[in-house]
């Protein structure tokens, strides 16, 4: 797993309402401790992807963080594994408790199977889901009710810029800029 170190900004509060009580000062959120959070793959994260005609196309998905990328499993004819393979750009959002998580990055299919195995053991780990490389894709004995069923395609989405909106004030909102891939 190769570690990133993006860069770390904070994105200045405008607004009657916005400033932290009192007069305190709050830091920037950890990268790492974001991505910490993502591997425990809590909650429900979100895939946005974008169409044909260049309209949203957001699901529900279980994106397992390796540290450095998410990975998704998706069936072969699933709109999002189209709209992936012709356009690669991707948003994943998340909550992991403290804070909202929004990751824009590239996706791309995985065909090496090294990534494939990368890619299940991230889904075991993070999700508790055994699958294995079979050929390009990942098979499973049983899948989410509305995913057609195994076998599926792997996408990595490596982040490009990401954004933390914390739910409280413990965090100054951040954004995170990651270098090229």
């Amino acid at each position: 797993m190769t570690r990133i170190e993006p860069i770390t900004e904070v994105i200045p509060r405008r607004g009657r309402g916005t400033q932290p009580d009192g007069d305190a000062e709050l830091p920037p959120a950890d990268w790492e401790m974001v991505s910490g959070e993502l591997r425990k793959g809590s909650a429900t994260s979100w895939l946005a992807t974008v169409g044909r005609d260049g309209s949203p196309h957001v699901r529900p998905v279980f994106a397992a963080w390796t540290g450095s990328s998410f990975v998704v499993a998706s069936k072969h004819d699933a709109v999002k594994s189209r709209n992936m393979r012709a356009d690669g750009r991707a948003t994943i959002t998340t909550d992991i408790g403290f804070l909202h998580v929004v990751v824009e990055g590239l996706a791309q299919r995985v065909t090496d199977r090294e990534r494939l195995q990368l890619a299940s053991r991230t889904m075991q780990e993070v999700f508790d889901w055994p699958t294995e490389v079979v050929g390009e894709e990942l098979d499973a004995e049983y899948g989410a009710p509305t995913s057609g069923g195994p076998p599926y395609e792997v996408y990595e989405m490596h982040p490009r810029k990401a954004f933390g909106f914390p739910m409280q004030d413990t965090f100054e909102p951040t954004r995170w800029s990651f270098p090229p891939r």
